[in-house]
């Protein structure tokens, strides 16, 4: 092995930390923005939201036009005074009033009242299930084992733990653990401690007064062929008519398959859209939804302190002007996210105008490549600002990525057919059919072909399970 000094050139690529953010200030959706608005305004005692420059502003407007005088004095004094911090014009921006662009240009009622927004508390399982504790009459064992039972439950009320190991972990007696499992089954939610999804059942139709009803014995003596739908075999061996049994079933579709799940912390919020599309005087007009999103200034006390013929220290200076530039770049970032967003919107609608005219059976095949050809940017810049983010229209709430969508054929005219198209149409016969006869697979995809939209029997089965569609036999409805 040889060891020595070598030297040569190599073109590397790097990207720098203020473009890194930049990349991930694109990434976010508005209620992400928000949080890192916050984080940004805690750490960056220059930056201010509106409300708060509004204040200092009122406080020092005295004191503002004293300054001034004093400044135009001492100018000549300080010319040597070094101000080229990263090329930024400092007394440019001091002059016009430290707004550096983010702003929704509205006016602004200094009587309205704020109010910051609060996260509502919900208890959890297994607060929810301790407080009821105190309404049975418990035994100290019985309390503690119905205490343990309830924090071995899962995020959806299920009891997993087999009753041995539970009694062997806590030292107790077998009929002691079914005893306690036995109370906390008559706690709300009803099924809430099931070991499985037929137990669930069977309890909360106990619960309902129906444990010896149709239902009943359907879950209770025919599981296997309820697993598999089959109705007709449930009606042979029950001795009653399918269109009973199919009755009885939609009895048991009532139930709640997860009685814990209201009370899961994790369970999906509402979808707030990042931007708004609406048609105004005969045009799809686009909006960014950030009313939540404060307007950014740079605080005035402090951008004082890099006024030619300031006193302060130069190691002062040196951090107001680093915190400067920072917060400068971040309202820049900001401003630049909302212009790259609604270019990015106003393409898709030129591309899918159809659809916002006539709604979803009309989305045309699109990709990310087709949006960052006309806007003239980077694929990878479309993915991140499509990503996550959700678009309110007069046809319902959609995430971006919706609109773009492969196309799988071509139609009668010679367009292209996208595969939403197919699912609509797909969506369209399931609701028309006769509901004695439902269409099979093969027979959707021979109307579909007869429409000149040809697709394979396995790709119409495929959407409809993407759509959570059942197959023909589980959708036939017995008169």
């Amino acid at each position: 092995m040889n060891l020595g000094l070598d030297m040569s050139l190599r073109m590397q690529q790097k990207l720098s930390f203020q473009m890194i953010q930049s990349l991930k200030l694109l990434q976010v959706n508005t209620l992400q923005l928000e949080q890192l608005l916050r984080t940004e305004l805690e750490m960056n005692p220059l930056l201010v939201a509106g409300e708060d420059l509004d204040g200092e502003l009122a406080e020092n407007e005295d004191d503002t036009e004293k300054e001034e005088v004093k400044e135009s004095e001492e100018v000549k004094e300080d010319e040597e005074l070094k101000v080229d911090e990263d090329s930024i014009d400092w007394e440019n921006y001091l002059e016009e009033g430290f707004d550096l662009g983010y702003s929704r240009n509205e006016e602004v009622d200094r009587n309205e009242e704020h109010f910051e927004p609060t996260t509502v508390y919900q208890a959890s399982l297994e607060e929810y299930l301790t407080g009821q504790i105190s309404e049975k009459n418990l035994t100290g064992e019985q309390e503690l084992l119905v205490k343990f039972l309830i924090g071995s439950l899962d995020m959806d009320g299920y009891m997993r733990l087999p009753v041995e190991d539970i009694a062997t972990f806590t030292k107790k007696d077998i009929l002691a653990v079914e005893e306690a499992l036995q109370i906390l089954w008559t706690f709300d939610p009803p099924g809430i401690g099931a070991r499985n999804l037929r137990e669930c059942m069977i309890l909360q139709l106990r619960h309902r007064g129906l444990e010896d009803s149709l239902a009943g014995h359907i879950v209770a003596d025919q599981w296997d062929l309820f697993e598999k739908m089959k109705i007709p075999d449930i009606a042979r061996k029950l001795g009653v008519e399918p269109r009973v049994v199919q009755e009885a079933i939609a009895v048991l579709k009532t139930l709640n398959p997860k009685p814990g799940y209201e009370h899961n912390p994790d369970k999906s919020t509402t979808i707030i859209p990042d931007l708004i599309v609406e048609k105004i005087d005969g045009k799809f007009v686009a909006m960014l939804n950030d009313r939540s999103i404060p307007s950014l200034h740079i605080s005035k006390s402090y951008a004082d302190l890099l006024r030619r013929g300031s006193t302060v220290k130069q190691d002062v200076k040196k951090y107001v002007r680093e915190k400067f530039n920072s917060a400068s770049w971040f309202i820049s970032a900001i401003e630049q996210r909302k212009a790259t967003m609604l270019k990015v919107m106003y393409a898709i609608i030129e591309r899918q105008k159809t659809f916002f005219e006539k709604g979803h059976p009309h989305l045309s095949p699109l990709r990310l490549q087709d949006i960052a050809d006309m806007i003239s940017m980077h694929i990878s810049t479309v993915s991140r600002v499509t990503s996550n983010k959700y678009v309110q229209t007069a046809h319902g709430i959609f995430e971006l990525k919706y609109f773009f969508t492969e196309a799988v054929g071509k139609d009668s005219a010679g367009d292209d057919v996208s595969s939403e198209r197919i699912r609509n149409r797909i969506r369209q016969m399931v609701e028309a059919e006769p509901a004695s006869e439902p269409l099979s697979d093969q027979r959707i995809a021979d109307v579909l072909s007869s429409e000149h939209m040809t697709v394979a029997r396995r790709t119409v089965a495929k959407y409809r399970e993407q759509m959570k569609i059942l197959p023909a036999r589980l959708r036939q409805r017995y008169e």
